[in-house]
């Protein structure tokens, strides 16, 4: 049957006709005139000479005659100047004499003003404030409001079984699991509204379903459908935020756990964006490859989002000014405390949820855009629903399908404006009859016998449409084709009442159980392991019943694939690659019935499921042809941060004796994490496992959390903040807490112990106490004995392969303390290191051995080899935004901060030459320094002028993705100055040559 054509779009107006080229030239019009009414406000003298020749031209009319005539003109005059002058600033055309970088900003009578990355690295920058409050320059993106939706219609409610708005006969479908006409009516339903509403048309529908009622698999067919007419398809799945059994005690540890939530719900639809322009299997794409990694990456830049604080109450004016000179901020004193109301500081996630519904509304403008979102029941109640429907909320013009169960207590769910309401639920007497029959007749049942097991399947399971395709399922592959319904009963019933009864569902334990036998030859409780999962993929499924049952890598990859087709499992969204659960409907109750009855082996899957996620969490599962260092990078990837909270769930299941083992994991985990990201700056997932931690189960001592919390809040982030006898508590604070938790372990430094969770938690521990020690002194010989036993235990405790590049960060740290008192000795430490850091691969630590060769050589006297290892830490660092651990890394906050450091320390280097009166040291420096990124300059087209020619840092647009034009000159560095990348750091750097 042919499918139905949509209704004809209206065509667009005609780009370029008269309707808008007059809507622009209005405009234009309004905003010139807005901008000369604005700026006579703060131009005195223009405002006087306005109101002398208005005045004249009044007393024109009066005299009348020739008189009116001329002061006409001249007033006309005016105006046109006025007017000249006004666009002639507001298109911003330089003034002669001007550099071509200088920037200008004027701000007036404006509250929360941002202006992003202002300036240049070496332009000049001019500033005017008045009478405005929250102005920021410098720092963090705008915050601009997400575009509003347009009025849609009042909700209306949606019955799939009625013909209202539906086709009479349902279209056809190919269907990876059994389907019904109620659920191909609701599809339609969907479908014809979406292809009604044209493109750029938002449609919106709310299915409510209880569990079991096929809301998901509805999902899968409108995803289908919509991906059939070129639309992008978003599909992912809601989470309920991990407060734990109790609920988290802690505010913040609540927060973490919505952000979790929220943020795992952000890489599920960049997920989704990177399987639409590199699908699997040979599927053709459904976007660009350059648009979709675009996309994709300003999807993932929306995750983090970092506060500097509320200011206090009577600071009205906050400027921030980085890289810039001659900059002017005028009459800041009108802006007194009270003038204007303060908005409070906007959280986490309403800052979160407002850069993400930009990009995906701009993203459903651009292109035919869909958005499903399966289980939202399971935030209801929580900040996470709020921030999720408000996220579709301002997908003004996309297909927004959200599905979940009824919510609990009568409540309704958050409704929202223009909604359409599908209802799904039991099906009727002869639809599950249809559907049993058809089922039946596939494998050879007689009409008779089909008709009478379909009547039976129908009373024994009222119509709920899980039990219906499931007991089809088990009486088709289990009773031969002339079965009685007597044997159907007791099939699937087993002597219960109905198939939601109490021990109804052991037919379905039976039917697994019994196609894993045959399987492997013998008994396997493959079901009880089902059900202890919840997400099952092929490598844990084998990994699991490997340990448990013996069973081959070959076994078990059947039996997974049987799983995948059965209709008692739950795709995650529409990847398969990203596992299956049990269908919650039997996964909820006979949990918590195995729990109940069976608490031995249900703590024993639990457990064994634990082990093979804790292999995964540590470095204890290498990656082949990998440096140590891309095992690392594993703390940045999404996937592997939700399999960290499956890890955690399984853990909380674990008996209290059994915990230790875990717990010892988890403080490696958090302590490895802290190390990659936050000893430079701080990295929402050791957030969110401090929130996970807190949500443990309260029966477990959980003292040892409250110190990485304590750690975590109180080390000082960025070696540019890092300076000893400055932020002595923060570090006094930090150390205690390092202290409490090698007392709780039963950790002493020299004695490394022989359990691999312990030995690497031993070897941070040391690495972080040393620098408490360091910075919370006064650089005093007691101070530096303190600090280099601690790095000297850490370091002599990284005699595996895999700790190698640790123990190299120790000696530099060892270095770093002798660097300024004794730099011989600082010399001595650090000989070889070089070497050994490129045989590990490490590419930060380079940037950071440079800077220190340039303190020693400061401590020395030798301002010539101080300056040219500041140059070299900058082309390393320069490079460092696209050359990490892995391949595909972009430059990110953490590759900026380090770079900025180092730009930093030259200018810092600079400032203490000039005051001590090296100025030619410096000149000869900057020539030395330009001459090395030469090639640079040439490259990007602009001339350094008289500075040392480092290469300018990212914006914030550059981080996040390897599309932008600075991303591409780092690439073109590596390849085209690869030379210098090979010389050591402390190579000098050859002078400029005679031209």
């Amino acid at each position: 049957m042919s499918e139905t054509s949509p209704p004809p779009v209206p065509p667009a107006p005609e780009p370029g006709g008269p309707l808008e080229v007059w809507g622009q030239i209005l405009s234009a019009a309004s905003e010139t005139l807005s901008s000369i009414a604005e700026g006579l406000k703060v131009e005195p003298v223009l405002l006087a000479g306005f109101a002398t020749t208005f005045l004249i031209w009044l007393s024109g009319l009066a005299f009348g005659g020739t008189f009116l005539v001329v002061v006409s003109l001249l007033l006309g005059a005016y105006l046109l100047s006025l007017v000249a002058l006004f666009v002639l600033r507001r298109t911003g055309n330089p003034r002669p004499g001007r550099a071509p970088d200088d920037r200008r900003v004027r701000v007036r009578r404006s509250r929360r003003v941002d202006v992003p990355q202002f300036g240049t690295w070496r332009g000049n920058s001019r500033v005017d404030v008045h009478r405005s409050e929250d102005v920021s320059i410098g720092g963090d993106p705008v915050r601009a409001a997400a575009p509003a939706a347009p009025p849609a219609p009042p909700a209306a409610a949606v019955s799939p079984a009625s013909q209202d708005g539906a086709p009479a006969e349902p279209q056809r479908a190919t269907s990876r699991k059994p389907y019904t006409p109620t659920l191909a009516r609701a599809r339609d339903t969907v479908l014809s509204a979406a292809r009604a509403g044209g493109v750029g048309s938002g449609v919106r529908f709310d299915v409510v379903a209880d569990s079991g009622c096929g809301k998901t698999l509805l999902l899968e067919e409108i995803a289908a459908g919509l991906k059939e007419d070129g639309r992008l398809v978003l599909f992912v799945t809601a989470g309920a935020p991990q407060y734990g059994e109790g609920g988290a005690s802690e505010s913040n540890g609540r927060e973490m756990a919505e952000y979790a939530a929220c943020r795992q719900i952000i890489d599920a639809v960049a997920a989704d964006v990177h399987r639409a322009y590199a699908p699997d299997g040979g599927a053709a794409p459904l976007l660009d490859p350059t648009e979709g990694r675009e996309l994709e990456a300003a999807i993932l830049a929306t995750r983090d989002v970092w506060h500097s604080g509320e200011p206090s109450a009577g600071a009205n004016v906050a400027i921030e000014i980085s890289h810039s000179s001659g900059v002017s901020v005028g009459r800041i004193g009108e802006a007194v405390a009270g003038a204007l109301p303060r908005e409070p500081v906007l959280s986490r996630l309403a800052e979160m949820q407002l850069r993400l519904t930009r990009v995906l509304d701009e993203a459903a403008r651009s292109r035919p855009t869909a958005l499903l979102v399966d289980d939202v029941h399971t935030s209801a109640g929580t900040p996470v629903e709020h921030w999720l429907m408000a996220v579709l909320r301002g997908m003004s013009t996309a297909v927004v399908v959200h599905a979940g169960r009824p919510v609990s207590g009568g409540r309704e769910r958050l409704s929202q404006p223009g909604v359409r309401r599908l209802g799904l639920g039991l099906l009727p007497h002869d639809e599950t009859t249809a559907f049993v029959k058809d089922r039946l007749a596939e494998a050879g049942w007689r009409r008779a016998e089909s008709a009478s097991a379909a009547d039976e399947i129908a009373v024994l399971t009222r119509g709920h449409p899980i039990g219906v395709a499931t007991c089809s399922a088990i009486v088709r592959d289990s009773l031969p084709p002339n079965a009685s319904a007597d044997e159907v009963r007791s099939l699937l019933l087993g002597g219960t009442g109905h198939w939601d009864d109490d021990g109804a569902f052991e037919a379905v334990r039976t039917y697994v159980d019994d196609f894993a036998a045959r399987v492997v030859g013998r008994a396997v409780p493959l079901f009880d392991l089902l059900v202890v999962l919840r997400r099952c993929t092929a490598t844990i499924l084998t990994a699991v019943l490997h340990e448990t049952e013996g069973v081959t890598e070959r076994q078990a990859s059947q039996l997974y694939d049987w799983l995948t087709r059965c209709t008692f499992v739950t795709p995650f969204d529409d990847d398969e690659n990203e596992g299956w659960r049990l269908h919650d409907y039997l996964r909820e109750n006979l949990d918590r019935r195995f729990r109940r009855t069976r608490p031995t082996a249900n703590a024993e899957l639990h457990a064994s499921v634990e082990r093979h996620y804790r292999a995964r969490m540590n470095f204890d599962e290498e990656l082949e042809e990998q440096s140590v260092m891309a095992l690392g990078a594993r703390f940045e990837d999404a996937e592997w941060q939700r399999d960290s909270q499956e890890w955690l769930h399984h853990a909380a299941h674990l008996p209290r004796e059994a915990f230790d083992g875990s717990k010892r994991a988890m403080i490696r985990l958090f302590l490895e994490a802290f190390f990659w990201w936050d000893m430079e700056v701080p990295s929402s997932y050791c957030d969110q496992l401090v929130a996970a931690y807190q949500a443990l189960p309260d029966d477990r001592d959980l003292r040892w959390v409250t110190w990485l919390d304590q750690l975590r809040t109180s080390y000082v982030a960025g070696r540019l903040n890092q300076v000893p006898g400055r932020d002595t508590e923060r570090w006094e604070r930090a150390g205690a807490a390092l202290d409490a938790v090698a007392e709780y372990l039963g950790l002493r430094r020299g004695h490394v112990p022989a359990d691999p969770d312990l030995r690497r938690v031993y070897i941070v521990l040391c690495l972080l106490q040393a620098e408490a020690v360091w910075y919370a002194g006064n650089e005093t010989h007691a101070d530096r004995a303190r600090a280099v036993a601690w790095y000297r235990a850490s370091g002599a405790a990284c005699t595996d392969e895999n700790e190698l590049w640790m123990g190299n960060w120790a000696a530099y740290g060892e270095g770093m303390v002798w660097a300024t008192a004794e730099p011989p000795r600082a010399r001595m430490l650090l000989d070889g290191l070089e070497e050994r850091i490129a045989e590990a691969e490490d590419h930060e630590l380079p940037v950071w051995l440079a800077e220190l060769f340039a303190d020693i050589a400061w401590a020395e006297n030798d301002p010539r080899r101080s300056f040219d290892a500041h140059a070299r830490a900058a082309l390393h660092g320069f490079v460092y935004h696209v050359r990490q651990e892995t391949y595909g890394q972009y430059p990110n906050r953490y590759s900026d901060s380090l770079y900025r450091s180092v730009l930093i320390g030259m200018e810092r280097r600079e400032h203490h030459a000039l005051r001590a009166g090296l100025t030619e040291e410096v000149a000869a420096a900057k020539a030395r320094s330009r001459t090395l990124f030469a090639p640079y300059w040439r490259h990007i087209g602009e001339d350094p002028g008289d500075t040392f020619g480092l290469p300018v840092p990212p914006s914030a647009e550059d981080l996040g993705t390897d599309l932008t034009d600075f991303a591409r000159t780092a690439k073109w560095v590596i390849r085209n100055m690869e030379d210098e990348l090979t010389k050591s750091v402390e190579e000098p750097l050859p002078g400029p040559t005679a031209p």
